[in-house]
Order: C-alpha cells, then sequence, then structure tokens
C-alpha cells in the first residue's frame, strides 16, 4: 500500500457525508479524529449541505470540505488525489459508484464503501482487479454490516482451527435494528440485475464474485445456500435463509478464493433470532419508517440505532470432524449505529495501519479480510463495541 505523501492532504474524506448514512460515519470521525491526529473531509455533491453537516458536527478545526459529483470524474479525481483513503456512501452504487472507483484506481488511492450489491462489486473487479493491484492499492467493497463481521469471523475461525479447514457456517443469532431509503433502493438494484437475462447465470453463480477461480475451489454449487426452514444440527436449533446470505456468501467465497482456501461457506439465521428481530422491527416500528417508505436520506431513530445489536456463531471444520467455533456480535443498530462505526475503522486502518503487524500487502478489489485482516480485526475491538472470540 503506498506510503501518504505530501500531497496527500487528508487521511480520509468521507464522500456523501450530506446523506444519512454518511452523516453518521463523519460524526463518528469527528469523535475520534482529534485523539488520531488526523487531517480528513467530507465530500459530496451540495456545498451548502456539506457546510450545513459540518456545522452540525460543531464544525471541527480544519475539516475539510470538497465539492464533487458522482458523475464528473475530473471533480471526483481531484478530490481522490487529495486524500489516502475515501470512504463511500452514496448509493446505490450500481448507479453513482463506478466513476469514484474509476477515480480512486486513476489517482491510486485507497477505496471503502458500504456496497451490497454484488453485481456492482462483479463490475469493479473485472474493471480495477489488476489495475489496482499493479498499483499496491486497496479497493474494498461490502465495509459495513455486511459484510464484515462474517467475513471477519470466519478468516479467524479458519486461521484458529488446528487443520485447514473444509467447511465454514455462520449462524445469526440476533439481529435488532433497521434500515433506510438508500438499502431499499440498493435492494431494488440487486432484484434488477437477478431479473435481467444477460446476468442471470452471474446472479446464480456462487462463485460470481470470484471469477476465473481454479475448478479445485469451487466446492459450493448454485444449491449450496439455505432455501428452507430446517433443524440444524450444528447449531443444535431451528434455522431459516438469511436475506443477508446473498451478498455475504457471494463475498466471503471471494475471500476464501484470493486465500486459495477449498472450503464451502453458507449462512443462515435461527428461527430465535428472526422472531426476535420481527419483534422489535413491531415494537420501533414508527422509528423505522414513520408513516411509510423511507426515502433516500432517511433512516431508523436514535433510539433504533441506539437500541440495535446483532451477534453471528461461526463454525469452522476440519476434515475429520475438527472445530473451531467464534462469535462476531456488535451493539449498535446493524444497519447504521453498527455500520457506521465499521466503515470509519475500515478506513482509518487502510490509512493509518499501512505497516501494522499482519496487514496484509497485496493490493487489488479485495475484501475486507483481505485487505486488513488481523488490523482491522483489532481496531474494531478497540472501540469497544464490537467482539470477536473463540468459544
Amino acid at each position: 500500500m503506498p506510503a501518504k505523501d505530501s500531497t496527500r492532504v487528508f487521511d480520509v474524506v468521507v464522500y456523501g457525508a450530506s446523506g444519512f448514512t454518511g452523516f453518521l460515519t463523519a460524526k463518528y470521525l469527528a469523535e475520534v479524529a482529534p485523539g488520531l491526529g488526523i487531517n480528513w473531509a467530507i465530500g459530496g455533491r451540495n456545498r451548502e449541505k456539506l457546510l450545513g453537516v459540518a456545522e452540525r458536527l460543531g464544525n471541527p478545526k480544519d475539516l475539510g470540505v470538497i465539492v464533487a459529483d458522482s458523475s464528473d470524474g475530473k471533480a471526483l479525481r481531484e478530490m481522490t488525489r487529495q486524500c489516502v483513503v475515501v470512504a463511500s456512501t452514496v448509493g446505490p452504487y450500481t448507479l453513482y459508484g463506478a466513476e469514484l472507483v474509476a477515480a480512486c484506481v486513476d489517482t491510486g488511492t485507497n477505496y471503502v464503501d458500504l456496497t451490497g450489491e454484488y453485481n456492482f462489486v462483479r463490475q469493479m473487479i473485472d474493471l480495477h482487479h489488476a489495475k489496482a493491484q499493479a498499483k499496491g492499492i486497496n479497493i474494498v467493497h461490502c465495509c459495513g454490516f455486511d459484510c464484515v463481521p462474517v467475513d471477519l469471523g470466519a478468516w479467524m475461525a479458519t486461521e484458529s482451527l488446528p487443520v485447514p479447514a473444509v467447511s465454514v457456517r455462520a449462524l445469526c443469532t440476533k439481529m435488532n435494528g433497521g434500515f433506510s431509503g438508500g438499502s431499499l433502493d440498493s435492494a431494488a438494484e440487486i432484484s434488477k440485475f437477478g431479473k435481467s437475462e444477460d446476468n442471470l447465470e452471474k446472479a446464480r453463480d456462487p462463485y460470481v464474485l470470484a471469477p476465473n477461480v481454479a475448478d479445485s475451489l469451487r466446492v459450493d454449487n448454485r444449491w449450496s445456500d439455505k432455501k428452507s426452514i430446517g433443524y440444524d444440527a450444528d447449531f443444535g436449533t431451528l434455522s431459516v435463509p438469511y436475506f443477508m446470505a446473498m451478498i455475504d456468501n457471494r463475498l466471503v467465497r471471494r475471500s476464501l478464493a484470493l486465500r486459495s482456501q477449498a472450503v464451502s461457506y453458507d449462512e443462515s439465521m435461527s428461527l430465535g433470532a428472526l422472531a426476535r428481530f420481527v419483534g422489535f422491527a413491531a415494537w420501533h416500528l414508527p422509528s423505522f419508517c414513520g408513516s411509510g417508505r423511507p426515502k433516500a436520506g432517511e433512516g431508523p431513530s436514535e433510539s433504533v440505532q441506539r437500541d440495535g445489536s446483532f451477534e453471528f456463531e461461526i463454525l469452522a471444520q476440519g476434515a475429520g470432524g475438527e472445530e473451531c467455533r467464534v462469535t462476531a456480535s456488535g451493539t449498535g443498530d446493524p444497519g447504521y449505529g453498527a455500520t457506521c462505526v465499521i466503515l470509519a475503522e475500515c478506513a482509518l486502518c487502510l490509512a493509518l495501519d499501512a505497516r501494522s503487524e499482519g496487514m496484509p500487502s497485496a493490493g487489488g478489489v479485495l475484501t475486507p479480510s483481505t485487505a486488513m485482516a488481523k488490523p482491522l480485526l483489532r481496531r474494531l475491538q478497540q472501540t469497544g463495541r464490537f467482539a470477536f472470540s473463540k468459544l
């Protein structure tokens, strides 16, 4: 990863800071930046809105404000030249993300985002993986609740197993939280991709995010994702299909492929967790979306963000039945209260931890665990909001 040079004025730029998720990410950075001694900025297309964000943040000393529209390649390149890492919260990424990723690759700038749109991730892999790898920069998608907890948890479980793993399974045992209009718009983009005849095979491919993966590593098939309710003997509970598995499974399989691990992966949700999630949502319904569907830029209330939480149990198994179980948990609404902290810490990790022990050195269009691994795990735990532990 390139070291910071004198032309990189900012360590981190939060792009899309006037949106719901972007503001929460900027708010967290405003809290931790003074103790870290970093220079950072907020970016977006509307100067007045950005100045309003700065005011809401208390006008932090030396906070940069950069105006750049998501469709203006020149302005985006001017922005990315000034920083070590861009953290983008502007979605749906299929519609608004491609120019920024291209600008980061052109200017040798690291990039993190919150996309759950695997179609967008695949497009970026096809377009930019080789170039980013050659430049030694990291383009890292899915740096929020989807998919950091399970990606890091799967890595930790396989690393802790005393023999090579042959399978990893994850069970969501708790998820209480909300959603925003932007998330719903992103889900709509994924749905459109799957309905296109041209993209049908990609949508069905469990290794859509690992193109050209060796046949010896393709241990999952299109039927590997859980599709029905049933008793799960590995976890001793009834489990159901997990609605985030569409992106989580594919992302973790890319991680495994990049590490040349012939390991199957799947995830599900306990029936109890689903029931509690529905109950939490019903109790907080007015806080989730008021009188109707939330619009882009809107999201759950502070009470939902504060009261939310999540937990996964992750099981790695060896060919002889050897096991390692790991839990990955967090406090705060998964979609926003927790996600914005995760995104910010991913950005800080790439900006500040390039030479830290355990930091992978390869560039490319990577995953959280293949780009940051141990330093990110350490950072998240040091916030006091997340825990990764062996059972």
